[in-house]
């Protein structure tokens, strides 16, 4: 039986009346000058069974209280420390929000150092991927109220990301250098061989891209930096775009690609800025 039904039980009714029967014995014999009689001492020999079960209920008793009062104890302690690491959590959160924005803010600082003729806007968050994956596409946290504009270049401390292309009064849709709808006019740093920069779907699922149109005799190597060429007026001259980590002959045998890592990490973007002016921009040069 469950302690809980005992104690509602007509067993333990009868067994409260024998301790207050005994109890009555006992004050009966203390009035009498603490001497007992025959009766008594056979009351107190029969009835010693019963008392060693009272006394281990009220042992069950007792711990059921001590443990009742220590598991309230032990709640409000653990909703004490609750709060705390909420407290904590959110504090945490402040202070990676506070270095992320420091980071961009870093970043920004040096692109203005290092390309004083651009005119950029505030750093902005990238919110989310398009897709699964971020090289798809992202938006930001700015927009046309933000001064941003339409086919604007998206860049970050490595290089170019790619360009605005839907645009609302206070986000943005970032189409990225990986995609197969941008195409970027570049040129090779170290031998000045020109192409252009397409993604396909078959390198942007490894994170690359492909620079296209070169000559069959090109001399291009492996690491080669390729960089915006600037003859489109799209696109500023100079931005990083990526490393040449192969090169190949198309299929038609007419011309040759070269596959390329950009120099962007796309799984750790989490702040670009878009050029809203720069030297040659809506310029086309021959």
């Amino acid at each position: 039986m469950h302690f809980n039904d005992f104690l509602r039980s007509n067993k333990f009714r009868v067994l409260l009346c024998v301790i207050a029967l005994l109890t009555g014995v006992m004050l009966y014999s203390v009035r009498q000058g603490g001497h007992t009689d025959v009766l008594s001492r056979m009351l107190y020999t029969i009835t010693y069974p019963v008392r060693q079960f009272s006394a281990g209920i009220s042992k069950q008793v007792n711990e059921k209280l001590d443990t009742y009062y220590h598991a309230k104890a032990y709640r409000e302690e653990n909703a004490l420390l609750r709060e705390q690491i909420a407290l904590l959590n959110k504090q945490l959160i402040g202070y990676e929000e506070a270095m992320n924005e420091l980071g961009a803010l870093r970043e920004q600082l040096s692109l203005k150092q290092k390309h004083t003729d651009f005119v950029m806007s505030e750093p902005a968050t990238v919110l989310i991927p398009l897709t699964n994956d971020l090289s798809d596409g992202f938006m930001i946290n700015l927009g046309e109220e933000d001064g941003i504009l339409l086919n604007a270049p998206v860049i970050c401390a490595q290089g170019l990301v790619g360009v605005i292309t839907e645009l609302s009064p206070h986000y943005a849709v970032v189409t990225t250098i990986l995609s197969p709808e941008l195409s970027v006019g570049a040129l090779v740093l170290q031998t000045g061989d020109t192409g252009i920069v397409e993604g396909t779907l078959r390198y942007a699922a490894e994170d690359q891209t492909k620079m296209i149109y070169l000559e069959e005799q090109h001399s291009i190597e492996q690491n080669d930096l390729v960089i915006t060429a600037g003859t489109t007026g799209l696109f500023p001259y100079g931005l990083p775009i990526g490393n040449v980590t192969e090169t190949a002959m198309e299929e038609t045998g007419l011309t040759a690609y070269a596959v390329l890592e950009p120099t962007v990490d796309f799984s750790a973007l989490e702040a670009v800025t878009v050029l809203l002016d720069f030297e040659g921009k809506g310029v086309s040069l021959p």
